[in-house]
């Protein structure tokens, strides 16, 4: 089959023509014109007519609808988005790890409106520059989802080379914290305040600190996770932080592990007890909220863990390290290993 002429062509009409040469169906669009007047096409490439006819439309209808954007103008921003839109529609990732990277994609803001064609090494290199004030781990994932945007944008053929190629990972200036579990002493002061003087989410607490759960696990328990017949709690489900910072129930685990049963032991065991003779069947069916009805959020236990910890002088400072609500995981592991539970039995519970 020979190759059909071109034919002249009006802004968002098309023509479909098979190359000899490239052995595949081809169209062509205009998408309008440059800062000299000159006409602008795109290329498109099918093995069938049908094919190419369908994506030629597809650009036509962007044009007409006013969302097209010419490859030159797409920026680095608008790609990134789109990725990860794409990652949470197909599945590939939850909807906090979303929403975190949303946020994640405020401070790359010195690149976020710059067409990706614009940008260069040296962009790049400065914005990374400037974050060296920030946690290592948020600055691997700023380089993390920039490096993996310009790998899409030359996939696409958007930009030729990556210019983060070669790019090293800044290193970090702020001195990472290292969270600890709390000594003996220390728990034995906790648990005393928790149970003696006037603290909130204190019931979520004493579980965290006696079954290792996390405190999103915790705050996501209904009153049918708990099974006393046969002493144990059902973890499948955590409390995750929404796109504005509102809680909400994750019921996908990251991994199969995550997924379990944690026996209920003889220092919960009474404080269950007294959290199901007590309860009062809710509109959502689970357990904690705030004051206002809501989920309570991780980062709202933990300001009331930290406000305990300062206000009844509970850290002991000649100990290294740093106490958050994270610490009541790392202190019913430690608890575990100093009773000689084995590893592997604690990997399992955790």
């Amino acid at each position: 089959m020979g190759r059909k002429p071109k034919v002249q062509m009006d802004y968002g009409d098309g023509t479909i023509f098979y190359s000899n040469s490239q052995k595949k169906w081809m169209g062509q669009i205009n998408v309008g014109r440059d800062e000299n007047g000159k006409i602008k096409r795109k290329t498109v490439y099918g093995k069938t007519a049908e094919e190419v006819k369908e994506k030629l439309n597809q650009i036509k209808y962007s044009i007409y609808s006013g969302t097209f954007i010419d490859i030159s103008h797409i920026t680095f921003y608008q790609l990134a988005k789109q990725m990860q839109d794409d990652k949470l529609a197909m599945n590939e990732i939850q909807e906090q790890t979303y929403y975190r990277n949303l946020e994640t994609l405020k401070l790359t803001a010195a690149i976020n409106n710059v067409p990706l064609q614009q940008i260069n090494f040296f962009m790049v290199k400065e914005l990374l520059i400037s974050k060296i004030d920030l946690s290592q781990s948020t600055i691997r994932k700023i380089y993390g989802i920039m490096n993996q945007c310009f790998r899409e944008a030359v996939k696409r053929k958007i930009i030729l080379e990556n210019p983060m190629t070669d790019m090293r990972i800044p290193k970090s200036k702020k001195k990472p914290l290292k969270v600890r579990a709390m000594t003996v002493e220390e728990q034995k002061k906790f648990i005393d305040v928790l149970m003696t003087k006037p603290t909130r989410y204190t019931d979520q607490m004493l579980i965290s600190i006696f079954t290792g759960m996390r405190m999103g696990e915790v705050n996501a328990l209904t009153i049918d996770d708990f099974n006393l017949n046969f002493n144990f709690i059902n973890v499948d489900k955590t409390i995750a932080k929404g796109r504005y910072g509102e809680a909400f129930i994750n019921d996908n685990a990251k991994t199969e592990a995550g997924t379990r049963t944690v026996p209920i032991n003889a220092l919960v065991k009474p404080i269950i007890e007294r959290i199901i003779k007590n309860y009062q069947p809710t509109k959502d069916g689970y357990l904690f909220h705030t004051s206002t009805g809501t989920l309570i959020a991780t980062s709202v236990a933990n300001t009331e863990f930290k406000r305990i910890i300062n206000t009844y002088d509970i850290k002991d400072e000649s100990v290294k390290g740093t106490l958050s609500l994270h610490s009541l995981r790392h202190t019913y592991a430690t608890r575990c290993l100093e009773g000689h539970m084995p590893a592997k039995v604690l990997q399992k519970l955790l």
